[in-house]
């Protein structure tokens, strides 16, 4: 028994393999609208993981670049942020970032440079020194925190010897301690040589013993000691009242001495408008004066010498 036509065309169509057949398998989890030729696939579903956005990108029929930067897009628009509901504090900073997240994804869709890494340049660039200049409000703080930094740890010296100075001064212990009986015990003088005897007998005398020249010289110390605080005070506060007299003193001749150049030149100004040479400068008094002097006191010679350089060079 033969095969019916139709059997006998369906087996040369399969025998031939035409490939121009459509295939189900490049339309996995695209979407109908998606066909149209729109240059831009759909964007998947919310509920689709990030992680699986390359199992919905078309395997066959388009390059690596264009699969790139497909995959670019939609990464980035799953990253894009919600615009913000009405009221939300700092909208405006935030509508404004996500324009330019907007803007940077759509140059990636219409520039394809910027995810075709066929077209980079294979030639590595050679490094170039920049050369970063400080900003100069930067230097110019830096230069007031130092100063400021300076000024407060001086003032912070000064705090701490002011308040070194409230504190009292400390327990000077006594030279001697009043309840001190130690017996010293003399060497025999007897057995000094002469020269030594003459040295002992000069240094001390032979008539009062030891105890009551130690125990005058203890009341002696004891006595400037008590006194010497009150001395020194007093000597530190006459030397500040002496430089405080010292200053009044200096700023009064100073007041003084001001006054009298003011006098002086007022008093100088009197005569010279009495005189009717105020406005007259000095050489032009100088050359008055020496033409009123009498015959025979030089008064010639200077006006015969004033005549000749006030005369003009006549030309030749």
């Amino acid at each position: 028994m033969s095969d019916t036509p139709i059997i006998n065309r369906n087996k040369e169509m399969r025998r031939k393999g035409n490939s121009s057949r459509r295939s189900s398998l490049g339309s996995r989890g695209r979407r109908a609208s998606s066909l149209i030729e729109s240059g831009q696939t759909a964007t998947p579903h919310r509920e689709v993981d990030a992680a699986e956005f390359y199992k919905h990108i078309e395997a066959e029929g388009l390059p690596e670049p264009r699969r790139m930067k497909q995959l670019l897009m939609w990464c980035g628009e799953r990253a894009l942020a919600a615009k913000p509901p009405h009221g939300t504090p700092n909208s405006n900073a935030i509508l404004g970032a996500r324009a330019i997240q907007d803007q940077l994804l759509q140059d990636f869709a219409s520039r394809s440079e910027f995810s075709n890494w066929f077209s980079r340049d294979d030639a590595v660039p050679e490094p170039r020194t920049v050369v970063r200049k400080p900003n100069p409000r930067n230097v110019e703080l830096d230069e007031k925190m130092a100063s400021l930094e300076g000024k407060i740890k001086r003032l912070q010296e000064d705090k701490k010897a002011w308040l070194a100075m409230r504190k009292p001064p400390p327990e000077q212990p006594p030279l001697f301690s009043p309840n001190e009986t130690d017996t010293i015990t003399l060497p025999d003088f007897d057995l000094l040589d002469p020269e030594e005897g003459k040295i002992r007998g000069y240094l001390a005398d032979e008539r009062n013993s030891f105890a009551t020249v130690r125990s005058e010289t203890e009341g002696r110390l004891r006595k400037i000691q008590a006194s010497l605080e009150f001395e020194v005070d007093q000597l530190a506060d006459n030397v500040h009242k002496l430089e405080q007299r010292v200053l009044v003193a200096g700023k009064e001749a100073d007041r003084l001495l001001k006054a009298s150049a003011v006098r002086l030149r007022e008093r100088e100004q009197r005569e010279r408008t009495s005189a009717g040479t105020r406005d007259m400068p000095i050489m032009e008094v100088l050359r008055s004066l020496s033409s009123i002097l009498p015959e025979g006191s030089g008064g010639e010679g200077m006006a015969a010498s004033d005549s000749r350089a006030s005369k003009p060079i006549q030309p030749a």
